[in-house]
């Protein structure tokens, strides 16, 4: 049986084949003149051809090394290109990132995080999919999913988290509303309407920080979970939006989602605002990817401001 020939054999070849001279194909693979040689004879007496014509003058390719060559190159032009892509994916500068995230952080948080990694990252394989906040930690805790974005989430002990994010809720009034001709609401100016929100076995956390802090700043109102469990959340939910539009109610709001209710309803900053956290949680000991797409998108929240107390964990 032939043996196969050496891969230090066939990048002697290429290298002299490349150069059509000795010393300068030693030089750049760092090897010796006599060792490059030797090289070479040993990859003929293994092929049982010769591949090179050899004068005192120049070097030249014979019939059956023009054929290696043709058949060679590209050969390790692939191997290079795989091996730049193996360090690339071992620094996490390459390979695929699944992320799953919450509704409402699909209009500003997601858009400029996703940004930020294509411009560092180019090479990286994106992969975003919507869900609500207890599929997506289940997602990423099994597995699925490298990273999860969602407001508040109730996480297991094996998920890491950071908060990277502080965003101010608002409210939603009717646009008839008195209330909404100022350009900001006080909390004890709506403390005996009924609170419109999310139910809070899907986002204990979430309801809680809201019901909190408004009640600790006046609120004493009712509290009407939504119905109508869409991604439009209050756009969705016709009792919610009778009961605002009558005057009776308001919901609460990001900005973004202030502009998808314009018209019939008005979005405004409250005082004091609740501050929402968007948390960014992972499995520990995972890919360089994600390890890179965390501290990226702590890059972001300091560069956007994002985050109330700086530094903060």
């Amino acid at each position: 049986m032939t043996a196969n020939p050496e891969l230090r054999h066939l990048r002697a070849f290429v290298a002299v084949a490349d150069e059509l001279h000795f010393t300068r194909a030693a030089q750049r693979l760092h090897l010796a003149q006599q060792a490059l040689s030797q090289h070479v004879r040993q990859l003929e007496a293994e092929l049982d051809t010769q591949l090179f014509r050899r004068t005192t003058r120049k070097v030249e390719l014979t019939d059956a090394g023009q054929i290696l060559l043709a058949r060679i190159g590209p050969i390790f032009e692939s191997l290079a290109e795989a091996v730049e892509e193996t360090r690339r994916t071992g620094r996490g500068e390459a390979g695929t990132l699944d992320v799953a995230y919450t509704p409402t952080v699909a209009h500003e948080t997601l858009p400029k995080l996703t940004a930020a990694l294509h411009g560092r990252y180019p090479t990286v394989a994106l992969r975003t999919c919507e869900m609500w906040q207890a599929d997506a930690t289940a997602a990423v805790e099994a597995g699925r999913f490298d990273v999860g974005l969602a407001r508040c989430p109730v996480l297991p002990d094996d998920l890491e988290s950071i908060v990277i994010r502080d965003e101010p809720l608002g409210i939603i009034l009717a646009a008839e509303h008195p209330l909404a001709r100022s350009p900001v609401v006080r909390v004890q100016d709506i403390c005996e309407l009924t609170l419109t929100i999310w139910p809070r076995d899907l986002s204990p956390q979430y309801h809680d920080l809201v019901v909190g802090e408004l009640s600790r700043n006046g609120f004493q109102g009712s509290v009407r979970e939504f119905e109508n469990l869409s991604r439009d959340v209050f756009s969705g939910d016709t009792v919610a939006r009778a009961e605002v539009t009558a005057g009776r109610a308001f919901s609460i709001g990001f900005r973004h989602e202030g502009d998808r209710v314009r018209g019939e309803f008005a979005w405004r900053p409250l005082d004091p605002a609740p501050l929402i956290p968007v948390n960014l949680f992972w499995k520990p000991g995972g890919r360089a990817v994600v390890a890179n797409y965390v501290v990226l998108a702590q890059e972001v929240a300091r560069s956007e401001s994002w985050l109330a107390v700086v530094g903060r964990p």
